[in-house]
């Protein structure tokens, strides 16, 4: 050990002022409270701790580790929080069934009573497949996690690539709705719709950088508003139905004898698929409840589908008894069928303008469940390989950053393509989220015949369980699998082919960021014994402008690290004219570092000048490093590159950045016996412990930071790549 390093003394290292523990044998370590440092001002008085900076005013203050659990939620904040989808969806689903089934004239009531009917079937066998493969899949993931386990890698990439389009259009489609129902009330807003779709994104990330549970908390309001206002409209409607004489409603349009009743049911049902979407959220938000979170999860599913069972029976009672018709979005006197159904049964008072404030919210909150579900999923995906690493990197405020703000991006993109209109989107909603029905119905129906072979020496009752989860997962297949051929046959010039482009293309993506992580590990993987026996001081190159004290500090550096140092001076990089601006530096290196390096009995460094014709900033340099590499074969170039640290956001425009792109090149082409090594320069020097009570929450900042830094240079066994 060099004398000059102390020795470890104890369990921790000695620093006055500091004592910071080592984990042993993967133990977590013990320490008593650090002190309490307070924050100070310029004059040195203590002063409460603020936001250091704008982003902890917007996000809120960073979170430690071992808040992760206290940030989960319970049924009161998950049932809005993830439910807010499948909430949304009774507001389109159900009118656009309406809207096809009454091309059929006055029978097309009948029609949508009976869709209706079988979509509230479609959705109670979803429920039952849905609560059993939370239950046997406990992870995060959802469909993915079920196709992956039961039909292989091809049957989980498939899911993966499905679910990204299904959460990514149910943003886009939530938002272009809640922004379409407004404009019908303002019209004046219409022209403004993609502006307006693009705002409400923006705070919808937001929110959702902040944390799950303060989104949650933020949209119960909302949520639990709505379910109780339509809970009175649906309790007044049965009462008008059933007891009393309905107000008169608009009469509804004559047959057009476009289509067969057969096509015309088919097309109905296919569409009112739409109404039960949502209900996956619950497989990619199991992590997001609080423990037990399979018990949480599946209760908080149980109450949202319950819901949506009322919601969507009751419009197939409703709407055939009230006479409500469903209008096309672009007639001028377009009101919607919950909007409708709320002034048919308690008038246009002051609960029918809560009804529809609290619906407006809920489409455009309905997005919140994608923000919810797809970070986590990401990181399952990101943690199999299939995705980029950053994915799975928890942020300041314990929230999967990478995957909120990919969301966001792709989201934004759609509105921008589409221009915000839902009718659009629908189609390709409908289908991405009716593969991620039928893929979990296919998944479990698999499981359901593993389980079936284990059981089949057991008791009779097991056997016969066994035997109906698996009917039920097949019958929904074949439900759910009918509505999504229907969808793919009628809509497919309308945009769906898309997604049948889109989901190869991201499958292949997937593929490739595997193998790049497979390759990655292959080369990273079975290290050899260290080699210490070539351990000659490497060749330092020192990128020199001019004389400097930044100039002075690298080769003071360089001079501590090697005996062997050259100073390397890029001239003409303005342009001609240089030949003066050199024969200072070669006089000034003569007098100020030659002579007092021969004075001290020390080797000086050498100055060489590389002439760049074409002002290229690393190029000479990776010219002259070739030749030294070649010239000493046993030796390694370390190359210094001295830089003034921007402190503030105006000096990056006042600045070349040339230090920059010079790193940037000799680690891009440098090769692996190169090393790169960054100077600092400050122009006013900071202070580490204060930046570091400024960087974390608390008092405690510069200790904690301290004892984490030693704790994870002590463990780390896994590549920082």
């Amino acid at each position: 050990m060099p004398a000059s390093l102390p020795p470890v003394r104890g369990p921790g290292f000695d620093i006055p002022g500091l004592r910071v523990p080592v984990r042993r044998s993967g133990r977590p370590a013990e320490q008593a409270p650090a002190p309490a440092v307070p924050h100070r001002d310029r004059n040195g008085a203590s002063c409460p701790l603020r936001p250091s900076s704008l982003s902890s005013l917007l996000f809120g203050r960073p979170l430690a580790n071992e808040e992760h659990a206290g940030r989960k939620i319970g049924i009161g904040t998950g049932v809005p929080t993830v439910g807010l989808g499948a909430f949304g969806s009774p507001a389109y689903g159900p009118e656009s069934a309406l809207l096809v089934a009454l091309s059929l004239g006055a029978a097309g009531f009948a029609v949508f009573a009976a869709v209706q009917g079988a979509v509230v079937l479609v959705l109670l066998l979803l429920w039952s497949t849905f609560s059993r493969a939370v239950r046997a899949f406990p992870g995060n993931g959802g469909a993915y996690t079920i196709a992956r386990d039961t039909l292989g890698p091809t049957g989980g990439l498939l899911a993966a690539a499905v679910l990204m389009l299904d959460y990514v259009l149910n943003v886009a489609v939530g938002i272009s709705a809640g922004i379409a129902a407004l404009a019908s009330a303002v019209p004046a807003l219409a022209p403004h719709r993609l502006t307006l779709c693009l705002a409400v994104l923006a705070l919808l990330t937001l929110v959702n950088l902040r944390g799950a549970l303060d989104a949650g908390r933020l949209f119960a309001v909302p949520v639990y508003g709505f379910l109780a206002s339509f809970a009175v409209v649906i309790g007044a409607g049965l009462v008008i139905a059933f007891g009393g004489a309905p107000a008169a409603a608009a009469a509804p349009p004559a047959a057009s004898g476009e289509a067969s009743v057969w096509t015309t049911v088919l097309l109905a049902y296919a569409v009112a698929c739409t109404g039960m979407t949502g209900v996956e959220a619950i497989g990619n938000s199991i992590d997001t409840f609080r423990d037990p979170a399979v018990r949480t999860a599946r209760r908080a599913l149980a109450v949202i589908v319950v819901v949506l069972v009322i919601f969507l029976a009751a419009l197939a009672v409703l709407v055939p008894a009230l006479g409500i018709v469903a209008m096309p979005q672009t007639a001028e006197t377009y009101r919607s069928v919950l909007a409708q159904l709320a002034a048919a049964t308690v008038g246009e008072g002051s609960l029918y303008y809560v009804c529809l404030g609290t619906l407006l919210l809920v489409l455009i909150l309905s997005a919140h469940t994608s923000f919810v579900g797809l970070p986590g999923f990401f990181r399952l995906v990101a943690a199999d390989g299939w995705l980029p690493r950053p994915f799975a990197v928890l942020g300041r405020r314990l929230v999967l950053t990478v995957g909120v703000l990919f969301l966001a991006a792709a989201a934004g993109l759609l509105l921008l393509a589409f221009d915000g209109v839902t009718d659009r989107l629908v189609p390709l909603f409908a289908v991405a989220a009716l593969a991620v029905f039928l893929l979990v119905q296919i998944a479990m129906a698999v499981h359901g015949r593993r389980v079936r072979r284990r059981v089949a020496s057991e008791r009779r009752a097991a056997r016969r369980a066994a035997a109906a989860t698996l009917a039920i997962d097949i019958g929904g297949a074949v439900a759910t699998g009918l509505a999504l051929v229907i969808t793919i046959v009628a809509w497919f010039l309308a945009g769906v082919w898309i997604v049948l482009l889109v989901v190869p293309a991201l499958m292949g993506l997937l593929v490739a960021v595997r193998r790049y992580y497979a390759a990655l590990d292959r080369a990273l993987s079975d290290p050899a014994p260290l080699d210490l026996t070539n351990l000659a001081p490497p060749i330092v190159l020192v990128a020199t402008e001019d004389r400097s004290r930044l100039a002075d500090k690298a080769l003071a550096v360089a001079l501590s690290i090697s005996p062997d140092v050259v100073a390397v001076h890029l001239a003409a990089l303005e342009g001609p004219g240089s030949e003066d601006k050199e024969r200072a530096l070669r006089e000034a290196w003569a007098r100020d570092v030659e002579a007092p390096a021969h004075a001290a009995g020390r080797s000086p460094p050498r100055l060489v000048t590389l002439h760049t014709p074409y002002r290229h900033v690393y190029a000479p340099l990776l010219a002259l490093v070739g030749e030294l590499l070649a010239t000493h074969p046993d030796r390694t170039v370390a190359v210094l590159t001295p830089e003034m640290v921007k402190q503030h956001w105006w000096q990056y425009p006042l600045h070349t950045l040339r230090a920059r792109r010079m790193r940037a090149g000799l680690l891009a082409h440098g090769g692996s016996r190169v090393v790169v090594m960054s100077v600092p320069w400050y122009l006013d020097e900071p202070d580490p412990a204060a930046a570091a009570r400024e960087t974390l929450p608390g008092s405690r900042g510069a200790a904690e930071a301290a004892s984490e830094t030693a704790r994870v240079g002590a463990d780390r066994a896994v590549s920082p790549v």
